[in-house]
């Protein structure tokens, strides 16, 4: 009769038991998550730089990038439009002196 009971209590208890040891789960997963979010590398001093609405993750990529965004953990900060690169004037022709 002891032994009926027993193993009837621990039935009735398992669901609530296999519920506590998922949601526990659930919550260490979640703590993992949130360590690899990139929200968690901004509160450790990087930046994300974004171009053109994309993430720009080189310097070329910066380069073609009509304006730039760059986000830190307190916020973002947009650098406007860049002006297109001025053509370095050509050099004047070396004058030519007379032959006779």
């Amino acid at each position: 009769r002891n032994t009926l009971n027993a193993l009837t209590a621990r039935l009735e208890a398992a669901p609530a038991e296999r519920l506590r040891r998922l949601s526990d789960r659930l919550e260490a997963l979640d703590r993992i998550r949130q360590t690899l979010g990139y929200t968690e590398t901004l509160r450790r001093g990087y930046a994300v730089v974004r171009g053109d609405g994309a993430v720009v993750t080189t310097k070329a990529e910066a380069e073609q990038a009509s304006g730039l965004e760059i986000e830190f953990r307190d916020g973002r900060l947009a650098l406007g439009p860049r002006k297109p690169k001025r053509a370095k004037p050509a050099d004047p022709p070396p004058e030519q002196g007379s032959l006779l």
